[in-house]
């Protein structure tokens, strides 16, 4: 067995066998798992892309089938009908396709004739070229169909509907086509290539895509020797690029079978992983040279401490303590030398400290934690819990130079820090420039949802004293706060080492979505249904029932405005008139609901009225589902 004659040698090997194996098996991991990964997003992609196609075919076929309800409903256009001219006719087709964006227009007689087309192939008189649409449309309840045929060389979704006059005298027949304007939309809202294509026996044809010209040149030849399973991703090579993509069956017209293809390039998004292989590369070279010359520093350093030490420990042993050694290194061989020459001095009281300092934070916690043993866990209990930040500070942030940023935070948290003990309200914690507190907790209190919402308002009423005080030059603060009340678990949570008294559960989580809504309504506290309840001495008015990201339940949500019995005119008038019009709103009478809104937007114009005048124009252009619940459904945080 080979044995080193020299400790500066050994390292020397051991660092550069450890440091070479290591970057190997880095590389080929990074390798293995970035394709891996790679592969792994663009099929999820895929899937997605797969349920967007969908998606699209189910809203332009709904969009088609309205279009085509409303021309047949149209009494002008019975009333051209009638006059059986079809160049009036064909106007009409014209106009409504027009006005709707359809690529193709039929009227056809109940024997499949065309009557009049806005298409310049199909002539008054000729047979439609897709009767089996009709005869789908024959066997449906209600005289409707659509499917995906081709016309020409061209892929059109097509519906058809009756025309009654009153009683079923034609078709009417409308259509988009699915060409560069469908693909590219699509690419747009996936991050996708598509390809509409036709397959007869092993013969393909690409009839539209968003894929690069040369590979759509090359798509239909390598198609053509590739086994494939319906939505099932697979690796095609075309032009040079790997594709990952997946074929659906859309249908068979004129013999052909219709199909689908969505694509994304495994190169592009093998991209990162290559340049990070590389990085990796140029990393173990250098990493080489500087392991070499570190490893023959760091057994200098070693072997020269090591033998002071061994020269010490033999004098301790002969019963010399007072030996030392002189360690200057800056180092664990450094700090070696310190322990062996202090022997944990001063470590005890030290560590008890800032033991102490690191678990509490508050008087309140304090008392709390020194009436009991400190260990982990906790117990269930009623309590208020609000969180608040500043509006917009991180741009605030950007804009202020940081020694007065810092210096306006301080007094921003002294401030609503006082607001808060004076409800006689804990601080949990500070996060930045948010806080959260708690009323009920550890301390008990019968009214803390009270207490909590009289200290948001004077929180609220301290910010706007400070920005009166503050300079023109300085920043304008805004404060939002969140407020919910329910069972929590209250206890000291953490590790055995370190540990923080604080509260968990779904009333906290709520308390802190709540927080962030106040940007969304625009008003400075939010206050749950549960918090409102138990404050009988103050005014809320409400603003909204929501359901919030990762909760089932709705919830309603409202501002305070003040003490009861002491609102003022104009308080009382907003408040009037919010609820005038969240009635109309709920009863969906835009007309009204906008008018009362409109009046409030007057008396607060960058209020919580401008979001339901937004939201009514949204309803106006698209109605809400006839289930609408006037619930709100926040998907963010």
């Amino acid at each position: 067995m080979f044995r080193f004659r020299r400790f500066q040698t050994r390292l020397l090997v051991l660092f550069l066998a450890l440091f070479t194996l290591s970057q190997a098996i880095a590389l080929g991991l990074t390798s293995w798992a970035g394709r891996a990964a790679a592969q792994d997003e663009i099929h999820t992609a895929l899937e997605v892309a797969a349920g967007v196609f969908g998606s699209l075919l189910e809203e332009r076929e709904a969009r088609l089938l309205q279009a085509a309800v409303l021309l047949a409903d149209d009494f002008a256009f019975k009333s051209a009908y009638a006059t059986r001219d079809a160049a009036t006719i064909e106007s009409m087709l014209h106009n409504h396709g027009t006005r709707i964006g359809a690529d193709a227009m039929y009227l056809l007689s109940l024997d499949s004739e065309v009557i009049a087309s806005t298409l310049s192939g199909a002539r008054e008189g000729m047979d439609f070229m897709h009767p089996e649409l009709l005869q789908a449309a024959t066997e449906d309840p209600y005289g409707e169909a659509g499917a995906i045929v081709l016309i020409g060389d061209q892929p059109y979704q097509l519906v058809v509907v009756p025309l009654l006059i009153p009683m079923h005298d034609a078709w009417v027949v409308v259509g988009f086509r699915l060409g560069a304007g469908f693909t590219s939309h699509f690419r747009e809202l996936t991050q996708s290539e598509i390809s509409i294509l036709s397959a007869d026996a092993d013969r393909w044809r690409v009839l539209s895509t968003s894929l690069p010209e040369a590979a759509a040149r090359a798509l239909p030849a390598v198609l053509a020797g590739e086994a494939w399973r319906d939505g099932a991703a697979f690796n095609l090579s075309l032009a040079g690029e790997t594709q990952v993509s997946l074929l659906q069956e859309m249908g068979v017209d004129d013999h052909r079978r219709l199909l689908v293809g969505m694509h994304r390039s495994l190169d592009v998004a093998m991209a990162p992983y290559r340049r990070l292989q590389q990085v990796l590369l140029v990393l173990l070279l250098g990493g080489l040279v500087l392991t070499a010359l570190g490893a023959t520093w760091v057994s200098r350093q070693v072997s020269k401490p090591v033998r002071q030490l061994r020269s010490g420990a033999e004098r301790i042993e002969q019963g010399d303590y007072q030996a030392r050694v002189a360690i200057r290194q800056a180092d664990e061989l450094g700090a070696l030398g310190e322990a062996f020459n202090r022997m944990a001095r001063g470590l005890e009281e030290r560590d008890r400290v800032r033991g102490l300092l690191g678990k509490v934070v508050s008087p309140a916690i304090a008392e709390e934690l020194l009436a009991r043993d400190i260990e982990l866990g906790g117990e269930e209990r009623e309590a208020t819990v609000l969180f608040s930040d500043i509006v917009g500070f991180t741009p605030l942030a950007e804009t202020v130079p940081p020694a007065r940023l810092l210096d306006l935070l301080n007094r921003y948290l002294t401030r609503i820090s006082a607001d808060i003990e004076a409800e006689g309200g804990v601080i949990d914690k500070y996060i930045g420039d948010a806080v959260m507190a708690l009323f009920g907790a550890p301390l008990t209190q019968p009214d803390h949802p009270e207490r909590a919402v009289r200290a948001a308002m004077a929180m609220v009423s301290s910010v706007q004293a400070m920005n009166r005080e503050t300079p023109e030059h300085m920043a304008t603060l805004r404060l939002g706060a969140g407020i919910n009340s329910g069972t929590v678990v209250a206890g000291n949570m953490g590790s055995r080492s370190r540990l923080n008294y604080t509260v968990v559960g779904d009333a906290v989580n709520l308390a802190s979505r709540l927080e962030g809504l106040t940007r969304h309504y625009r008003v400075d506290i939010l206050v749950s249904d549960a918090t409102r309840r138990q404050c009988p001495s103050i005014v809320f008015r409400e603003l909204d029932r929501v359901q919030v990201k990762g909760r089932q339940g709705v919830v309603g949500i409202h501002e305070p405005l003040g003490t009861r019995g002491r609102l003022d005119s104009h308080l009382h008038q907003r408040l009037v008139l919010f609820g005038e019009g969240l009635a109309h709103y709920r009863q969906q009478r835009w007309d009204e609901a906008e008018t009362t809104f409109q009046e409030l937007a007057g008396v607060e114009p960058n209020g919580p009225a401008s979001v339901y005048l937004a939201r009514i124009r949204a309803f106006r252009e698209q109605a809400p589902p006839a289930d609408w619940d006037a619930v709100t459904r926040i998907a963010g945080k």
